[in-house]
């Protein structure tokens, strides 16, 4: 079935079909007489003088006319015709977008000349697509913006900041939520080349702000030819040479001595913190052969210094008054460049090199917490990051009909982290609810570990009257590696407990994991934009997805098939002028499985656990337990003391050290993950300069895949898996709150045993994640030296599942988080999720003088996100989940619904800058200052939801804050271009 599929699609292709993924946009027109009456056989010539890209087109017998393929850039539009006078519009193409342009022909000579400089329509009367997209030089020129794609599209609507547990995969990259969706779920972008992280969704490579050209934000209503999200999509193009020799320098500064610090919270001294910033960037482009051959090429170089503490702030002493320093640097350069061949006006070759590869040293020290001073150092370390990214490019227009493109690219991240203490426990004390690093680890887990993928893909466009049929094929092959293990090769952590003798206990954990992981994700869509009549669109799609994930030792593990994603989208001028329209979509949107699951699920992992009985401040200096002695994985049962003070309180094993069969890990009926969505809109110019929409947005989830356990199955029907004797742990990959049909050795033989249990035998419930959303929008283009833009969201996030990621205990572990573990932890679980913010209002806009001094601004308020309390299962589901510590939804034995405990602080900001423009000879150059939280407003942004300590203690650190918002921040600017 999948071959058929996939050769029928290839064949259609060679037949006559596609077009490339959104890097490029069109312009579309109708040709009138004097008396309005469509007029065929105008002759319409489209030019980029910046370029010397011209093509030429004849208007068809309905006077229609269209230019596909058409890179970003500003074009003159030239119609002439014999009896008329020569029109001349110029028309701005942007990335993803459709401008229609309408030619009135006037009777004259067609020496006369009539040029029109009018703005093209703000609403597309051809998409359904939400979001917006932005010129990054406009953007950068005209407000505060930090200088990062992500942070770029949370001035979209329904974007949402993402938890201070996910930053930091990507130095500088900030991880969001788009409608509704986790921040592990989104797909990003650049030239046509997926770079998303497929390790677990978090980010991607990082392209700098000054090789990209227009970044657009996708939040809902995308088109079939994308796919692999259930969030949003960000999608860049990146900048080109032209004809003119043309270059900038810019440098943007944050000392030190002008950034405000965060209040301090009870595990961090923030008012001790550090944070500076330089950033220079320069680039080049031009032309090597006027008109064909261009280059461009840049520069950025980045030196940030930071130094975050760590250790509890309360009820400290001058005699014992332990903390943490780490200080991160980075002092590299990025670079990378673009080479455009234009072999003739219709083919065009590109290839791009982009290189993010860098590296954060990382140094540890000790921190003194009642003299709030710096002592030595005590560790020093690297984490290594990015890597090369190649894309390479063909686009070909065979006839005014027919398009083709064809892409290679290939992008690779660095995940090694060493350090000079990697031989150290790695050790935390939590006594009374604190979370205090003890001992000189520097990197919580070591390991040599990268990501590579290899993308190709043929696309292209066929127009056939009134249909514009849209056919492509791309395949990804992803690998990851990984060779993790803690420091030290053990994680020791001390608890308060009122189950030991001595009221503490502590946790012992050995986990080592290694490997090489394969997985490809292949895919075809096909889509029809059905002009029906001048006033209806009809957009009908169909996309294909299919995946396959393998083990370690090369055996598929799991592989899905038949993921089916149709996409409907209706689109009605109302007036037929292209300045309003009112529209509908639905969607069905599936997501891969992160090769972060083969990693954990199909590896030869090593985890295990063990809770002992310990003698209060009996350290040694390296923070392990006095007492203990380590005598590696799968011996804590029966070697972990000398002496009464170890006895073993309980003991679980989650890795066996051995890579598992196949069938140990998969539901053998596992069904895709996927998700519908519903948008209906109405979009309407008011005046030449204004536009105002509104858009209701449903989405709600079908099939998750999640890992589970089928414990509970197996102790109710064969009585294996005893909760007292600490259970089995059997996790399989599957759908919670279906059927399961798998395998597992019920008899003990060795030998697997097919089994099949009900979704009630099992006890969870369906996954549910369902967001209710209506968006205002409002935009007004520059003009008469102003501009304003901005958005208001009124949503309702609600359900059981947040999604990929679990923002309330930080748990990146795409697809394998512990919620559906066992079934007691799913009890009292619905209710309002993290990322349920319910009012969320962004507004931006810009005055220039024309003495050349111009001012931006930002406002943006956001409502707090729902607290939860988290606590030890009481254990009336025979115990299960009660294994788990302080993960389900209890307070000291109390049930308390998700989301029921408040909320954080309403978040609210104001953003400045101030910006002089002035000219010294040909070379233009600029002033600013850029201040974010102008008034410096500390709203708590995350709490601590543990409303018990992992042994079932009363946590007194409950709902006490852990994060505030960003402090105020100010950066100096300078820059110029030529």
């Amino acid at each position: 079935m999948r071959k058929a599929i996939f050769v029928f699609m290839f064949v259609a292709l060679i037949a006559g079909a596609a077009y490339a993924q959104e890097t490029t946009g069109e312009v579309r027109g109708s040709v009138v007489d004097p008396d309005g009456a469509m007029l065929p056989g105008v002759t319409i010539t489209i030019e980029n003088d910046m370029t010397g890209l011209d093509r030429t087109s004849i208007a068809d017998s309905r006077g229609t006319f269209r230019f596909a393929a058409l890179p970003p850039g500003t074009y003159t539009l030239t119609s002439t015709l014999d009896g008329f006078q020569t029109h001349k519009a110029a028309v701005r193409v942007v990335l993803g977008g459709t401008q229609y342009i309408d030619v009135d022909m006037a009777l004259g000579a067609i020496t006369d000349v009539i040029e029109v400089t009018g703005e093209a329509p703000l609403v597309d009367v051809t998409s359904t697509v939400s979001g917006i997209t932005v010129g990054t030089d406009e953007l950068n020129a005209r407000m505060p913006v930090q200088r990062e794609a992500s942070y770029v599209a949370m001035l979209a609507p329904a974007t949402v900041i993402g938890d201070t547990a996910f930053n930091g995969r990507t130095p500088g990259q900030n991880n969001i939520s788009m409608s509704g969706a986790s921040v592990a779920e989104n797909s990003y972008q650049v030239n046509g080349l997926n770079i998303t992280n497929f390790r677990n969704g978090l980010g991607s490579n990082q392209v700098p702000m000054e090789f990209i050209e227009e970044i657009q934000v996708k939040t809902g209503g995308y088109a079939a030819e994308y796919g692999r999200s259930t969030g949003g999509v960000i999608n860049m193009v990146t900048k080109s040479g032209s004809n003119s020799l043309h270059g900038s320098f810019s440098l943007f500064f944050e000392p030190e001595s002008l950034q405000e610090q965060e209040p301090d919270t009870y595990l961090r001294p923030n008012q001790s913190e550090e944070r500076e910033l330089l950033e220079a960037n320069a680039s080049l482009g031009g032309a090597v052969f006027k008109d064909k051959l261009f280059f461009f090429g840049f520069v950025r170089y980045t030196d940030s210094n930071s130094l975050f503490i760590t250790g509890n702030t309360e009820d400290v002493s001058p005699d014992e008054a332990p903390g943490r320093g780490t200080r991160e640097e980075i002092g590299n350069p990025y670079w990378g460049g673009k080479i455009d061949w234009n072999i003739t006006s219709n083919h065009r070759v590109e290839a791009t090199y982009i290189t993010d590869d860098v590296e954060v040293d990382v140094t540890t020290y000790d921190f003194d917490l009642y003299e709030r001073s710096l002592g030595d150092a005590t560790g020093v370390g690297v984490d290594k990051r990015g890597g090369e990214n190649y894309i390479f490019k063909y686009t070909g227009i065979f006839t005014e009909n027919f398009l083709l493109a064809a892409q290679y690219g290939s992008n690779e991240f660095n995940r090694t982290s060493q350090s000079s203490n990697d031989s150290s426990p790695y050790a935390y004390d939590s006594r009374g609810g604190g979370l205090t690093p003890l001992g000189d680890w520097v990197n919580a887990l070591f390991s040599t570990a990268f990501d590579e993928r290899e993308a190709y893909r043929v696309d292209a466009d066929w127009y056939l009257g009134s249909h514009s049929l849209r056919f492509g094929l791309d395949s990804e092959e992803n690998f990851s590696f990984d060779d993790s293990q803690y420091s030290g090769g053990v994680y020791y952590r001390y608890f308060d407990d009122d189950d030991s003798p001595t009221g503490v206990s502590a946790r012992v954990r050995h986990y080592v994991n290694g490997g090489g992981f394969d997985v490809t994700s292949e895919a075809a869509y096909a889509q029809d934009s059905w002009s029906v009549t001048p006033n209806l669109t009809v957009n009908l799609g169909v996309r294909y997805e299919e995946f396959e994930n393998l083990t370690a030792t090369g055996e598929p593990f799991i592989s899905i098939t038949d993921q089916w994603s149709p996409r409907l989208g209706l689109i009605w001028d109302p007036s037929g002028e292209g300045r309003s329209k009112v529209f509908a979509s639905y969607g069905e949107y599936y997501l891969p499985i992160a090769s972060n699951t083969n990693i954990r699920l199909s590896g030869a992992e090593s985890f295990d656990e063990a809770y002992y009985v310990w003698e209060n401040d009996a350290l040694n200096p390296d923070g392990s337990p006095v007492g203990f002695v380590d005598c590696g994985f799968g011996n804590l049962g029966t070697c972990g003391n000398q002496g009464s003070v170890g006895d073993l309180l309980q003991y679980n094993i989650y890795g066996s050290g051995e890579v598992p069969d196949p069938r140990e890990t998969v539901s053998t009926n596992i069904k895709p993950m996927s998700q519908n969505e519903i948008i209906i809109g109405y979009e309407r110019m008011v005046g030449d300069d204004w536009s105002f929409g509104v858009r209701g947005v449903m989405r709600e989830f079908n099939e998750v895949i999640e890992d589970y356990t089928i414990d509970a199955g197996l102790f109710e029907r064969y009585g294996l898996c005893d909760p007292d004797d600490g259970g089995c742990f059997a996790y399989r990959l599957g759908n919670p709150g279906s059927d399961f049909i798998g395998f597992y050795d019920i008899d003990g033989d060795g030998e697997l045993d097919e089994v099949e249990f009900s979704a009630e035998e099992l006890a969870y419930p369906k996954a549910e994640r369902d967001y209710y959303a209506l968006e205002f929008t409002f935009k007004r283009r520059f003009a008469d030296n102003w501009m304003f833009q901005g958005s208001y969201t009124w949503s309702h996030l609600y359900g059981n599942y947040e999604g990929y990621v679990r923002s309330d205990n930080g748990q990146d572990d795409a697809g394998l988080t512990t919620l559906f573990d066992f079934p007691g932890l799913l009890e009292n679980a619905d209710g309002n999720l993290p990322q349920d913010r319910r009012h969320n209002l962004k507004t931006f806009g810009a005055y220039a003088w024309d003495s050349g001094l111009q001012v931006g601004g930002s406002f943006y308020y956001t409502s707090g996100r729902p607290v939860s309390a988290f606590g030890v299962h009481p254990g009336h589901d025979g115990g299960f989940a009660a294994l788990y510590g302080a993960e389900s939804f209890f307070d000291q034995g109390e049930a308390v619904p998700r989301g029921s405990r408040g909320s954080t602080d309403d978040l609210f900001g104001l953003d400045g800058m101030i910006k002089y423009d002035f000219q010294m000879g040909n070379v233009d150059m600029n002033v600013r200052l850029d201040i974010f939280n102008m008034f410096d407003n500390d709203a708590s942004t995350e709490v601590n939801e543990l409303a018990d300590q992992e042994t079932g203690a009363v946590n007194p650190n409950y709902t006490k804050v852990t994060h505030y918002q960003q402090p105020r921040r100010v950066r100096i600017g300078f820059g110029l271009t030529f």
